[in-house]
């Protein structure tokens, strides 16, 4: 079983690793019989924070040209959070400013909706990070690191239009 694991590449590591998690608290919400809308909101913030640590992601939105992209204003929010925010002092500041753009936009959902739940919104972002960092912690699963607190440059594109 460990000669397959190494055989796997890194992309397909993380997501196995993250979907294990995954299926693991959707399982406890299936069996606590969680109400859909908020079962709906906890699957949006565990995604989200997925797309944020996909390795390579950030790399390739950030100097690629995707505007009309939704991933790209994922990854751009969370690019221009992380710029303005620094919390050093904090161990786990990266995760606290991943989880401030799925709240906004779950926020804005519930305002515009009429219904929701913010609680199952933090709860999607705590278990991800929770379930990412105990699972990657373990010395014989190697993925990439998570979320830098420096975001990479963006390149700047020249457009000639004749």
């Amino acid at each position: 079983m460990k000669k397959v694991w190494n055989q796997l590449s890194l992309l397909s590591r993380y997501y196995i690793i993250s979907m294990i998690g995954f299926f693991i608290c959707w399982s406890i919400f299936s069996i606590l019989k969680v109400e859909f809308l908020n079962t709906l909101f906890f699957i949006m913030s565990y995604i989200w924070h997925f797309t944020l640590l996909t390795p390579g992601l950030k790399d390739k939105m950030l100097t690629s040209r995707q505007r009309f992209s939704f991933i790209n204003v994922v990854v751009r929010i969370n690019y221009y959070l992380q710029l303005f925010i620094k919390l050093k002092k904090i161990s786990f500041g990266p995760s606290i400013v991943r989880a401030i753009s799925p709240m906004l936009f779950s926020l804005l959902l519930i305002l515009v909706g009429g219904s929701g739940n913010l609680l199952f919104t933090l709860l999607g972002s705590i278990c991800f990070e929770a379930t990412h960092y105990f699972l990657t912690n373990k010395k014989s699963i190697s993925v990439p690191p998570g979320d830098s607190e420096i975001p990479p440059a963006t390149p700047i594109v020249r457009n000639s239009h004749e």
